[in-house]
């Protein structure tokens, strides 16, 4: 089993991070005596919280009592504590005068939407964000403007809504000063690589994410600068960059713990240790390990909890330490919960197997896996068919070497009585046994290399995922029937994109994410068959290919897989919300350019987006 097969919300807690280390409001709305803790969240979150703490307002139901509880909430949202920083932001509200509400009042709404975000309940905080950027647009408060729409983008963001989100970010970037504020475009660069580095675009995300960097190291802001570095040293190392990512994710390890700031710590480890397992040292990770476990213990994250214990048991497991396996296989069992993580539940029961015959209890490690067979191969890829048959192999090796030892001193006595012609048959059959085995060897290597040409064959030209053509064979196929084409005839070419398919990610893991693109994938080969064609066409887009329809029949197709999709849900989770897709639909005639009429499918899609999702738009463009 692979680490993979856990959820990790790395990058999910670096937008959290961003969002709340980034937008935050003037300090021209808080009185002197706290102006100067507001400034010092930056550095030393936890120092500002235990300061606060020890010294609660003398007049506890006063406007400056509101000044108190609103920095206390910005404090617990760059700690990543929602629930305290909503329950301080509440009482803040609560505390300011029934009069007409000024900027105190709009900064603590954005606060507040922020909480929520982190609690996954997004579509409550945005129209609270949104009354705070109509306020502040109506009294030119161009710092609130910012705010406003840096905490919109990342509300966006976790909503699915990517282009509505670069666009309010990309908005606030483009006014935000070059220096001089913390609302500077250097500090805001940070969160318009967050919208690419979610989406995997690392290399996009790159020069943002450096901008971000140089800024808060030259304004030595040192947590923001602690949460650039780990943006930076993530996307680094995913697009290969080892060195470079490690040097940066240490560096941000560093500053988390002179600030105090136990999460940025934790997800530094989580980050760093796979480096060290890569290049064998194994002390050294399991250090990085056991203390990230110790930290998530302390905010009771049961997700990586369940990931670092896996991790651990995975790197005894290479170590040969079977004490330890054990050991961590049972604490990561404790945070596993079978009914909402289906597929956490079969990768740790894989894992669990893998620890069973470490102990050389292989009948068992063996019947447990031939037990989840059925199960994975509805839910994760072939990897555990594969392991069956590792570990079916391993089982019948040690049942056949013993039954080879007996044989063995069987014969040894039979050739004492077998006499000269015996010997001589014996020497014929091993010479008749000798020419078979070359026979079966060589017809093995042709079947062998058959199956790899067919491999290769399936991986060049299909998607790994889903099992539908990949975007660059789709595109050749579709190129060879519009050359095919005669005059006056067409096709339909049809872009399909999951809404929503960002929050599914973020509340039920990548594995569940994944799930959602191989069921859809399956829909698709069983209603859009020859010769009609259905690939991926990158991430939750899809594009299919239609032959000899009208636009009504295309049109009765769509809506034929979108009834199907809503029941996608059922098999992920209990709360999994149908799975809904948006649509655009265009017409391409023998006379016209394919990329174009892709483009128009792909507006009419992004049309059907903005105008409420869960629709098809046939495309009113002409070529």
């Amino acid at each position: 089993m692979k680490a993979q097969y856990f959820i990790s919300f790395s990058s999910l807690c670096l937008l959290f991070f961003l969002q709340f280390s980034l937008a935050q409001p003037s300090t021209q709305i808080l009185s002197p005596e706290y102006e100067d803790l507001y400034t010092r969240i930056s550095d030393n979150p936890q120092l500002v919280v235990d300061e606060l703490l020890a010294n609660p307002p003398n007049q506890p139901q006063s406007e400056l009592a509101a000044q108190y509880h609103y920095i206390l909430s910005e404090a617990y949202l760059s700690l990543v504590y929602p629930q305290q920083a909503l329950e301080a932001a509440n009482k803040a509200l609560h505390l300011l005068p029934e009069k007409q509400p000024d900027s105190l009042y709009h900064a603590l709404l954005i606060t507040k939407a922020q909480a929520l975000d982190l609690k996954n309940q997004s579509q409550e905080g945005l129209p609270l964000v949104k009354q705070a950027l109509q306020w502040a647009e109506s009294n030119h408060n161009q710092n609130m403007i910012i705010n406003a729409l840096v905490a919109q983008g990342y509300l966006e963001i976790t909503l699915g809504n990517y282009i509505t989100a670069l666009e309010a970010l990309l908005r606030a970037y483009h006014m935000a000063p070059h220096s001089g504020s913390t609302n500077s475009k250097s500090a805001i660069a940070g969160s318009v690589a967050l919208v690419y580095e979610y989406r995997r675009e690392d290399q996009l995300a790159i020069p943002y994410f450096q901008e971000a960097v140089d800024y808060q190291r030259q304004n030595n802001n040192q947590l923001e600068l602690s949460i650039a570095l780990y943006g930076l040293g993530r996307a680094n190392k995913n697009i290969g960059k080892l060195e470079t990512g490690q040097k940066q994710l240490q560096e941000s390890l560093a500053i988390s713990r002179a600030i105090g700031d136990d999460q940025g710590v934790a997800y530094a480890l989580k980050e760093l240790a796979p480096l060290y397992i890569k290049s064998e040292d194994f002390e050294q990770a399991s250090l990085m390990l056991t203390e990230a476990a110790r930290l998530f213990s302390g905010s009771q994250n049961k997700f990586m909890l369940l990931d670092i214990h896996s991790t651990l048991t995975q790197l005894y497991l290479k170590m040969d330490d079977k004490p330890k396996s054990l050991h961590h296989m049972k604490l990561a069992k404790k945070y596993l919960d079978a009914d909402s993580m289906p597929v956490q539940a079969i990768s740790l029961a894989e894992l669990e197997s893998e620890v069973k015959a470490q102990q050389g209890f292989y009948q068992q490690a063996y019947e447990q896996l031939k037990s989840t067979i059925h199960k994975k191969q509805q839910l994760m890829s072939k990897r555990s068919a594969q392991k069956l048959h590792e570990l079916r192999v391993k089982f019948e090796s040690e049942t056949q070497a013993k039954e080879n030892s007996i044989l063995a001193k069987e014969n040894a006595e039979q050739k004492l009585q077998l006499v000269k012609e015996e010997q001589q048959n014996q020497r014929l059959m091993m010479g008749i046994f000798a020419a078979v085995s070359l026979v079966f060897l060589l017809i093995f290597a042709v079947i062998y290399n058959k199956k790899q040409q067919a491999k290769l064959y399936q991986l060049a030209n299909f998607d790994q995922l889903t099992g539908l053509f990949n975007r660059s064979h789709i595109m050749t196929l579709l190129k060879q029937i519009h050359a095919r084409l005669k005059t006056n005839q067409s096709i339909h070419l049809v872009m399909l994109d999951l809404d929503n398919f960002k929050q599914i990610n973020d509340q039920f893991g990548h594995d569940a994410g994944d799930q959602v693109l191989i069921q859809l994938g399956q829909l698709c080969q069983q209603h859009i068959t020859a010769p009609n064609l259905a690939g991926r066409f990158g991430g939750e887009e899809f594009l299919l290919v239609l032959v000899d329809s009208n636009t009504d029949q295309v049109s009765k197709k769509i809506e034929t897989l979108r009834i199907q999709a809503q029941h996608i849900n059922t098999t992920i989770h209990p709360e999994c919300p149908p799975i809904h897709f948006s649509a655009g639909l265009s017409e391409c005639r023998y006379n016209q350019v394919i990329t174009e009429c892709i483009k128009c499918a792909d507006l009419a899609m992004y049309q059907a987006k903005n105008s409420g999702r869960n629709r098809t738009v046939v495309s009113s463009l002409k070529l």
